[in-house]
């Protein structure tokens, strides 16, 4: 009798430590396995409309594309932030952000809409029906695929370069180690394109089930089990390992890759030694994912996760499994956040919130989003090939340059010659700035001055924005001064708040130029409408700074217009 209740006993306190170790695993953010309870939502909401596509997280909020033509917005929390409306029921399921929380969608009759992040319209263009989310470059440019074309726009929508395709994309574009995009077409073309649009291709020799981009080149994942890497430039193509599986698509970082192949397993391959160096079977069933678009994937600091309608997996870096979400109903892929909150929009039209990580991932952040991975060398460009010559500050020779440059400009045929005319138009703009500006190299006149710093606008690279300013702050002509302020707004993406602080400097009683204040009433709200708070907290009490008394009756009139086509 005795020893049936010390067995007993010792169940009970099996029970009890099996049932306090589960308890400690839920704390530290696992959820539980597929055989056990489904895991509870933190929050949920009833946006309206079923979810379509992945939603999108930056800047501390997540957006989401509805049926019925909505674009909504949520805290991290849950709070509704905002709904856009893009006047139709019919929106493509992708929507993409840029490091401002700037989104960018696309209406089925192709027309490309950027919302801002507090939900106001910034510009429409008409590309034609996308067939991927838009790409953000470093310095705020988009790159935009169709059926037909990939396009570059800046922040601003204005076209810098378009490439016709060969064909049907059928992985990508994915963003470059240099900052550019490269995509797989059908025919079996692995198409490199760099920033500017200088194209790069390949033969894969067959269509790719899908590619990776690595530091230094792609990954090519083929059906039969195959990893090709392409290094960029011409280095000859190397086979890295063959799984023994149909690869689906993956992630990378630094010199590995982790590969989810089409049985549901993940594996994380060296491609330094080609050599596997774990696999462990996820949420995913056999045959489950058709195609690359069935299922998305993220590595980050704190582990390795696969996405799909069905649910999510967590591994960490060494291959253990560390949680299983499963959905039931969901409508869309989920997305995972920063914070270890996981967003998934349903069927019954709930987007529902779960937390699955505890571990917060640290991120270097400005005013909003993480800063680039690297910049176009625009901020500090190479001499342009006028530089040495003699005759470069020709009011002629000028005046034809500027010419055509503007109808480039107009044309959207910047292309591959960017840097050369964006170092060209610094020379010109700034030349009054000049260490060799002297009465023997006087500075160019200044309605030619004036013209390459708006032109210099245009090209909406954001890392142009110190020399504008710089150009504001010490040019010694009013007419420059407008001009530069124009460019800034015309750019209108700067995250430092660079300009603003210029700004700041020169608004008060004491400064009466009534061209340059408007001009700069003008840059402010558009620097506004673009970024959304916070930055347009500060720009907001400048422009209140702009329609008091003292300031020209004109000044006033532009500072209350910005301000009310902000509210």
């Amino acid at each position: 009798m005795y020893k049936r209740q010390e067995g007993n006993l010792l169940v009970l306190i099996l029970l009890v430590l099996c049932s306090l170790h589960g308890h400690s695993e839920t704390a530290a953010g696992t959820f539980p396995k597929e055989n056990e309870n489904a895991a509870t939502p933190i929050w949920r909401h009833a946006p309206g409309g079923a979810v379509l596509g992945v939603p999108a997280i930056q800047a501390g909020t997540v957006v989401a594309v509805l049926d019925g033509g909505h674009l909504k917005a949520y805290t991290l929390e849950g709070t509704s932030l905002w709904d856009y409306w893009a006047k139709t029921p019919r929106l493509i399921p992708f929507v993409s952000r840029n490091r401002e929380g700037t989104s960018y969608i696309c209406r089925t009759d192709g027309t490309l809409i950027a919302v801002n992040r507090a939900g106001r319209e910034l510009w429409q263009l008409k590309p034609g029906p996308i067939t991927a989310p838009v790409v953000t470059g470093w310095d705020g440019r988009i790159f935009v695929t169709t059926e037909e074309k990939i396009f570059c726009y800046t922040a601003s929508g204005y076209q810098l370069w378009s490439r016709e395709l060969a064909g049907k994309t059928v992985s990508g574009p994915f963003l470059t180690g240099n900052g550019g995009i490269v995509t797989a077409l059908e025919d079996g073309e692995l198409l490199e394109l760099d920033p500017f649009g200088k194209a790069h291709s390949r033969s894969i020799g067959e269509a790719p089930a899908a590619i990776i981009p690595i530091k230094e080149g792609t990954l090519i994942l083929l059906r039969n089990g195959s990893l090709r890497l392409f290094r960029s430039g011409h280095v000859p193509a190397r086979n890295v390992i063959t799984l023994r599986g149909t690869p689906m698509g993956g992630s990378s970082k630094g010199d590995e890759a982790a590969i989810l192949l089409a049985n549901g397993s993940v594996a994380l391959v060296s491609l330094s030694n080609g050599k596997q160096k774990w696999i462990e079977t996820s949420h995913i069933r056999a045959n489950e994912i058709k195609t690359n678009d069935d299922f998305a994937m993220l590595w980050d600091e704190r582990g390795i996760y696969v996405f799909t309608q069905r649910g999510a997996t967590g591994f960490s870096i060494d291959g253990r499994r560390l949680w299983t979400l499963t959905l039931s109903g969901a409508s869309s892929i989920p997305v995972l956040g920063d914070e270890g909150t996981l967003f998934s929009g349903g069927e019954d039209w709930i987007l529902y919130a779960y937390k699955v990580e505890n571990r917060i991932l640290p991120r270097r952040q400005s005013l909003y989003g993480p800063a680039p991975e690297g910049n176009y060398g625009l901020a500090d460009p190479p001499p342009s090939p006028w530089a040495e010559d003699y005759f470069k500050f020709s009011e002629t020779q000028m005046g034809e340059e500027l010419g055509s440059l503007r109808i480039m400009i107009q044309e959207g045929r910047v292309g591959e010659n960017e840097m050369i005319y964006a170092a060209y138009l610094r020379e010109i703009s700034g030349s009054s700035m000049s260490p060799k500006a002297s009465k023997s190299h006087p500075a160019v006149h200044v309605p030619f001055r004036a013209e390459a710093a708006r032109l210099l606008g245009y090209f909406g690279s954001r890392e142009t924005i110190p020399f504008l300013t710089e150009l504001y702050l010490n040019d010694t002509d009013s007419v420059v001064r407008t001009a530069a302020a124009e460019a800034i707004g015309r750019i209108g993406t700067d995250p430092e708040g660079i300009a603003l602080m210029a700004f700041s400097k020169t608004i008060n009683a004491a400064n009466r130029d009534e061209r340059v204040l408007r001009s700069v009433a003008a840059a402010i709200g558009s620097l506004c409408r673009f970024s959304g708070p916070p930055l347009s907290d500060s720009g907001l009490k400048l422009l209140g700074i702009m329609e008091r008394d003292f300031m020209p009756a004109a000044v006033r009139a532009q500072a209350r217009q910005e301000i009310a086509s902000l509210r």
